[in-house]
């Protein structure tokens, strides 16, 4: 009886490890998806400040063109 009651309290623990480790493997990858969300935008943004500071410069430098 012992030996079942031991096998039982063995068991719930395991069951309980899957499971926390399939709540790990599910947190990661909305932590994945999060990241590579975060990732894309920043690239976006990334693109936008560099077409602002283009068309800055090249108004500065027709701004300079005509004052020489």
């Amino acid at each position: 009886m012992s030996k079942t009651s031991a096998t039982s309290g063995g068991a719930a623990p395991v069951v309980g490890s899957v499971v926390a480790e399939g709540a790990g493997a599910t947190a990661f990858q909305a932590q994945i998806a999060e990241l590579t969300r975060m990732s894309a935008e920043a690239t976006a943004r990334s693109v936008e400040l560099r077409v602002v500071t283009t068309n800055l410069q090249t108004i500065k430098k027709a701004a300079d063109e005509r004052v020489q």
